[in-house]
């Protein structure tokens, strides 16, 4: 397909028209590699045999340039002609062939009889010869061509030859002759970006790729095609077709020297000159300098760059480069480049040349841990592994700081020699902090513990910042810092608040007051630097529990982009599992999920620690809530680490499964979860109701059992606890529970005002149950209209957020509520002072009938899914309360008793 070749054509049926009428004629088709000319001979000769002109064709070949008359016997082939004729023709290559192995040169008589036989055809009907890649043709056929060239002058002949053009290029006697004086030249340019646009329409039907790729291909239109083939086999922005072509490219010359220049400026890439490649392949100015114009003329190159960044990797992966790469490394480091890019070079060799590229390789190290940290790490790998024992312990030191962000995994095999560092008092606080964290991640806090006290005795007291960072890194994950801990921590000096940075000067950022938000902030503008990881996802959580919606949003896509860019893949994850808790309060479910699942994709378990606990859990959440209960029970089947029970995370993945158990029809299963997952917030100190909402969620199991009191108490907890004016969603959710303890008449009220705050915080979701629950209401009222209007609006919130609302009715009756003096007696006693079966909880009675039938302990924990230790625990206060030593004293009434659940 030719596309701005309409000049050119118009060259060539001008002197078709003047041979046509007896002046012999001759064109030079010259271009680049690849330029088009054989698609323009192509072309025109397409015109040509639609007429009653005799057209000849051949193309010369390297394979073929010994062969005596391989041109010329393709001439004559490429047309049907008179047998007669071709017998002749034979005779005379055949008879040329034998003489030749008996002179150096082709026989003048075979010249002259060849050249004799075109004129013959020439005076019965007009002639074309199109000769393509003449530079590959044969000595004894460029002699009859350039015979031929001589003597058609007024014979009705247009002779069209084409040929690479290449500066500087060496041509045999007989081919300088032939096209030194052509009567007319017809350069063939690449294509422009409208031409490449007009490629683009026919073969894409559009031309809005056009600008891309006019930039991959340079108008070269053999490499165009190959682009647009690509596309439409579904491969962007290229594939297997290009990336062949470009290697086509650079072979179709059969010179070593373009190949060999092509991959060394694909080496030294914005350093090329033809001078340094000459000095990377040891060839001299003369051979390097025309290959650059070569590559230039086939758009492979703008000025002394490779066009494209997958040019070079197609150029280089047929190649060993290694060799280069370090001889560029030594280069450039003699020319004063950048050590950065000097230490591109080392890390793609692999190897030093020398002792200098250690410290050159820790100085690029720390020049790109800002802006690409895998590049960064693969630096101080390289160091390390070749560096003297002296600086082993810094360098390990540096990598482990760095390594960090990339894979906490690959942290692990450095630390046990940083820990007998710490301990020896090599290494001060900025050194122990990955040390520390990476023991904090993998759940080991007494080892933590003992390397903060090694260093504060080899170093004394951390400075601010460094305190700070290690404040966060705990109370991420275990809470509240206890007391020897903290002191471990504490200045050997005061400083002056002003003189610090906003991370030290930042209290508990999830303490949702007004100068964790503050603060957030503040840290948030820094985290494109070096701020820790958890520090930047509890600032950006700590927007979102205080109704700064918007701006978590902001900095979490933010911060995103920026791990992305210095693929930072510790990073990505743990926002990853930032962004997909975002989605969930938003009851952006799918996404939640999607966002989960991606995030645990990115680190391999062991990687995750402790952590683990935080994707785990916001997925389970979301699938349980899209009613997928089969998919969220598979993964609450996952093994975690055991060191994961004494964490915030572990209180996290305690909420999740008491969620799922509630949904799934196991209210007492889901009340024991949910009061753990409580026990073990207040234990650490983080007992956040907008980070985990326990108190809510343990008074819809309570509302399920049918135990309003209980639920009623703990919505109100929850309401002290977060406060007026600050947290809507967790007010909301609060008076959800509420409402459902209260008096019916009471009920519509109380969530009116919910679904108020659920609408300005934009949890859809919660939203979605409010408006069921309001549903439920005015139906109990008998307003059917309102409760339909209602519930149509619920259902559009469910589906915007593919959700399904559990069934939490009451599964009986609910007891009545105890009387005044009741209640006043059972707040003032720890246990009822009521005997028999009737002093007992729901829950105890429910495991002591189970027991009264014989059930094993293990047996009663499945039947009403909860643990051994729960069914013992409510077995000894059964025992205590009945005044019984063991299961066979119980009464038999309480075999009659069994509530399914």
């Amino acid at each position: 397909m030719v596309v701005e070749r309409d000049r050119e054509l118009e060259t060539l049926r001008g002197l078709l028209a003047e041979a046509v009428g007896g002046s012999g004629r001759a064109a030079l088709v010259v271009g680049g590699l690849a330029s088009g000319k054989t698609e323009l001979l192509a072309a025109f000769a397409e015109e040509v045999v639609s007429g009653d002109t005799l057209l000849l064709t051949a193309s010369g070949a390297q394979v073929e340039r010994e062969l005596p008359m391989g041109v010329m016997w393709q001439l004559f082939r490429s047309a049907p002609l008179p047998k007669e004729l071709l017998d002749r023709v034979s005779e005379l290559i055949t008879w040329d062939a034998a003489a030749l192995g008996r002179r150096p040169e082709a026989d003048a008589r075979a010249v002259h009889g060849l050249c004799a036989l075109l004129l013959e055809l020439a005076a019965e009907r007009p002639l074309v010869l199109t000769v393509d890649d003449l530079q590959h043709v044969d000595s004894a056929s460029l002699r009859v061509l350039l015979s031929l060239r001589r003597r058609m002058r007024s014979a009705r002949v247009l002779l069209v030859l084409a040929e690479w053009e290449r500066p500087s290029m060496t041509r045999t006697v007989p081919h300088a002759e032939l096209v030194r004086q052509p009567h007319r030249r017809i350069p063939v340019a690449p294509l422009t970006p409208a031409g490449v646009g007009a490629l683009a329409e026919r073969r894409l039907g559009g031309a809005d790729q056009a600008a891309a790729l006019h930039e991959l291909a340079g108008g070269n239109p053999l490499l165009t095609n190959a682009l647009i083939e690509d596309r439409l086999r579904g491969a962007e922005p290229v594939g297997a077709v290009f990336r062949q072509d470009v290697l086509d490219c650079l072979d179709r010359w059969h010179d070593p020297d373009i190949t060999a220049v092509a991959r060394g400026v694909a080496v030294l890439d914005e350093h090329a000159t033809p001078d340094l490649v000459g000095r990377l392949l040891e060839l001299p100015d003369r051979a390097v300098a025309p290959v650059f114009d070569v590559l230039r003329a086939a758009g492979l190159m703008t000025g002394n760059r490779l066009r494209h960044q997958v040019i070079v990797a197609t150029v280089l992966e047929s190649a060993e480069p290694d060799r280069l790469h370090l001889r560029a490394a030594e280069l450039l480091y003699g020319r004063g480049v950048d050590a950065t890019e000097i230490a591109r070079h080392l890390v793609a060799a692999d190897d030093v040349p020398g002792p200098w590229a250690v410290g050159l390789l820790r100085r690029a190290s720390d020049r790109s841990v800002v802006v690409d940290d895998r590049f960064a790490v693969a630096c101080l790998e390289l160091a390390l592994r070749v560096c003297d024992e002296p600086d082993r312990v810094a360098v390990r030191a540096a990598l482990v700081r760095v390594a960090w962000r990339v894979n906490p995994s690959a942290v692990a095999p450095q630390v046990p020699a940083l820990r007998s560092a710490l301990d020896a008092g090599e290494l001060g606080w900025r050194d122990a902090v990955p040390v520390v964290r990476h023991l904090l991640w993998q759940g080991d806090l007494p080892a933590a513990a003992d390397q903060l006290r090694a260093v504060r005795a080899a170093c004394g007291g951390p400075d601010a910042d460094v305190a700070a960072e290690l404040r966060f890194a705990h109370e991420w994950i275990y809470g509240a810092l206890p007391e020897d801990v903290r002191s471990l921590l504490e200045p050997d000096r005061a400083v002056p608040p002003a003189t610090t940075s906003p991370l030290a000067r930042t209290p508990n950022l999830l303490s949702r007051g007004a100068d964790a938000v503050s603060g957030a902030e503040h840290i948030l503008q820094g985290c494109l630097g070096d701020v820790l990881p958890e520090v930047g996802a509890m600032a950006v959580l700590a927007l979102d529990h205080a109704d700064r919606q918007d701006r978590a949003r902001y900095w979490s896509d933010a911060l995103a982009d920026d791990a992305e860019r210095r693929r930072a893949t510790t990073w990505s994850a743990l926002l990853g599992c930032v962004r997909a808790e975002l989605s969930w309060r938003r009851g952006d479910l799918a996404s939640a999920a999607a966002g989960a699942r991606a995030a645990l994709d990115r680190l391999h378990p062991q990687s995750w620690g402790v952590l683990v606990g935080l994707p785990l859990s916001t997925e389970v959440l979301a699938l349980t809530a899209m009613g997928r209960l089969g998919a969220a029970a598979e993964l609450l089947e996952q093994v975690v680490p055991d060191a994961m029970a004494g964490t915030v995370f572990g209180a996290r993945y305690l909420h999740a499964s008491g969620s799922h158990s509630l949904a799934a029809g196991r209210p007492l299963a889901a009340v024991d979860e949910f009061e753990r997952c409580g026990a073990l917030l207040r234990s650490t100190g983080f007992d956040v109701p907008a980070m985990v909402p326990w108190r809510s969620d343990l008074g819809h199991a309570y509302l399920t059992v049918g135990m309003r009191k209980r639920a009623r108490e703990l919505a109100m907890e929850q309401l002290d606890r977060a406060g007026s004016g600050v947290g809507a969603r967790t007010r909301a959710m609060s008076l959800r529970v509420l409402a459902g303890a209260s008096d019916p008449r009471n009920r519509a009220s109380i969530l009116r005002e919910a679904i108020q705050l659920l609408e300005k915080c934009g949890d859809r979701l919660e939203l979605a149950r409010a408006l069921t629950d309001l549903s439920q209401v005015h139906r109990e009222v008998g307003e059917l209209a309102e409760a339909r209007l209602v519930l149509r609006r619920a259902e559009q919130e469910l589906k915007a957020c593919r959700a399904v609302v559990p069934d939490r009715e009451p599964r009986r009756e609910p007891r009545p509520e105890p009387g005044p003096a009741v209640q006043a007696r059972q707040e003032r006693a720890p246990e009822p002072a009521a005997s028999g079966v009737s002093a007992l909880s729901e829950a105890e009675r429910n495991v002591a009938a189970l027991a009264a039938l014989g059930h094993t302990n293990r047996e009663i924990g499945r039947t009403l899914y909860i643990t051994v230790s729960t069914v013992e625990q409510h077995l000894t206060r059964v025992y205590r309360k009945l005044k019984v030593s063991r299961r066979t004293d119980l009464p038999s009434e309480l075999s009659h008793r069994v509530v399914l659940v």
